[in-house]
């Protein structure tokens, strides 16, 4: 039996991954139990509470669950079908740069229209825009 080395980027890309579902799964716990959410900075259940915490009657939260699920998902076959690599690098970054440039609409909601700062949302931001740069970056290799 042979094994593989993990790349330490897709190493990198799962720890990123979980840490991206923990945290959209904490929001979508909170949307549903406002008596769970923590909150140093004071503003995330102005954020929570506001507008544009929901799509229609979906939370963002679980779209941002659902996509970084898909992205955790790609990063594991990534590992397991060394053969899927480039797809599955393809998959990871379209859903980071599409959840990328959401985040930034909603961070500039945040600063300019709701004037309140949600730390969690903050959290979510960085991890998907350091997942989408690492993911250029693999992108960039495997071309």
């Amino acid at each position: 039996m042979t094994t593989a080395r993990v790349h330490w980027r897709d190493a990198v890309a799962v720890l990123l991954g979980l840490a991206a579902v923990g945290i959209a799964l904490y929001l979508t716990i909170v949307h549903y139990r406002h008596d769970l959410l923590v909150c140093s900075t004071g503003g995330c259940e102005t954020v929570q509470n506001s507008k544009y915490a929901t799509i229609g009657p979906i939370p963002i939260a679980i779209l941002g669950l659902a996509s970084s699920a898909m992205m955790l998902g790609a990063a594991i076959v990534r590992i397991v079908r060394r053969d899927l690599i480039f797809p599955a690098t393809v998959v990871i970054f379209a859903l980071a740069a599409i959840g990328f440039g959401y985040e930034l609409y909603l961070t500039y909601v945040e600063i300019w229209v709701i004037d309140a700062i949600c730390q969690w949302c903050v959290a979510f931001a960085a991890v998907t825009t350091v997942w989408m740069l690492l993911e250029l970056w693999r992108l960039w290799d495997e071309l």
